[in-house]
């Protein structure tokens, strides 16, 4: 009688398979994450050299350079300025409103934004700025 040997079938795992595959989903998220964009509103701040922050939750009236106007990150109208502004310090219960105005941004607009808050019983106002980077300043 004869026997026959039974071949094992090796059982490893190819660990070198895996590295490849592990690796590539790496650099696969690594390039996939760079192109995530975020969405905001695009405002070039003027520059300051001191900056205090804010820690409250005020009102934020935006103006980009297209003079384009956002009370909270809504786009609104120039014409309903007074009654969206109003209705925000209301809501927050705020009395603070911070401008955040493009560098190209006339000096008027900016001032009116400031005059209508005034108006309607915002306490402080603030301007928004950027500070400078040390290798910036004079």
């Amino acid at each position: 009688m004869r026997f026959t040997k039974r071949r094992r079938v090796i059982s490893a795992l190819q660990s070198t398979a895996m590295a490849d595959i592990i690796f590539l989903l790496l650099i696969f998220f690594l390039l996939s994450s760079s192109f995530i964009l975020q969405t905001g509103i695009r405002v070039e701040l003027p520059q300051v050299t001191r900056i205090e922050r804010q820690i409250q939750k005020d009102v934020v009236v935006t103006i980009t350079a297209t003079e384009e106007l956002y009370v909270d990150g809504v786009k609104i109208s120039w014409a309903l300025l007074r009654e969206r502004l109003g209705s925000r310090l209301r809501e927050t219960g705020s009395k603070t409103v911070i401008v955040k105005g493009d560098e190209a941004v006339r000096l008027g607009r900016t001032v009116q934004v400031m005059d209508i808050a005034r108006q309607l019983g915002a306490e402080q106002l603030a301007i928004a700025a950027r500070s400078l980077a040390d290798e910036e300043r004079p």
